[in-house]
């Protein structure tokens, strides 16, 4: 019999340090990210700022939103593969990212947040890391979630963006510079696989994967405590077993939390 979670928004208590929340990148499996949030939200523990890099700065910047966790796991099961990659290859429109974002959103800028929010994409043009934090939110996500391959890139003030897991794909280090004193990393890849067969798809995914894995330095540096769900078996393109992987997450950060209440001075 599978669980069903009941969210419900608590109330934070007063932290001793600003506390951030690097959310990586990882597909599909970003939806252990909502498991993670609501374990902190059972321990009423906020976040002064959050960065997130493709897959996480879609759940980040929903949770910077204010959206609740019930929400976020309803459109999550509403979202079908058709209505984000029209093709299999090349040339799906980014803008299918934005548009289910702003099921949520409503075309709200990084102003209206109540959390400040930081998305991490590539320019394509000349291989920078962006840091978008202004502007429409949406927007910002869906370049942030622009695999290369998948999506085309996203245009913001001249830069063609694609996903920040090329440079930083768990943007710890934002968190620090937006002043978080405490950083809690998640990682969702850190059993990495190569290629399952001999086939393009699978060619691809791990070549992503082998990619992302050299980009997590930054963040394992960042980092005081990294979450660590265990998401081997769960492909990164699959929108099945979306209630497995969220409790997988909840499962993951639940374990880490008396290591994270010491960090915090928290009993």
């Amino acid at each position: 019999m599978k669980r069903k979670f009941q969210f419900k928004q608590q109330e934070t208590i007063k932290l001793k340090y600003k506390l951030g929340l690097a959310l990586a990148g990882g597909g599909t499996r970003g939806f252990a990210h909502i498991g993670v949030l609501k374990a902190f939200n059972e321990e009423h523990i906020g976040f002064h700022c959050v960065a997130g890099t493709s897959i996480g700065s879609l759940i980040g910047s929903l949770y910077c939103a204010g959206v609740g966790l019930d929400a976020m796991l309803h459109e999550a099961k509403l979202v079908s593969r058709k209505e984000l990659l029209r093709r299999m290859w090349l040339n799906s429109d980014s803008a299918n990212i934005a548009r289910v974002v702003n099921r949520l959103l409503v075309d709200k800028t990084f102003d209206e947040l109540s959390v400040p929010f930081a998305a991490v994409a590539v320019d394509i043009q000349n291989g920078n890391e962006v840091i978008l934090n202004s502007g429409n939110v949406a927007k910002a996500v869906s370049a942030s979630c622009a695999v290369p391959a998948l999506f085309k890139p996203v245009e913001i003030d001249g830069q063609l963006l694609v996903d920040g897991g090329l440079l930083n794909n768990m943007p710890a280090d934002i968190c620090r510079n937006m002043g978080a004193e405490k950083v809690i990393g998640v990682d969702l890849n850190h059993t990495r696989q190569g290629a399952r067969s001999g086939k393009l798809t699978d060619i691809l995914i791990a070549t992503w994967n082998i990619t992302t894995k050299s980009t997590m330095y930054k963040g394992q540096q960042n980092s005081d405590i990294i979450i660590e769900p265990e998401l081997k078996d769960f492909k990164r393109t699959s929108l099945d077993n979306i209630d497995e992987m969220v409790m997988e997450g909840y499962r993951a950060a639940k374990e880490k939390m008396p290591e994270i209440k010491k960090l915090l001075g928290i009993k």
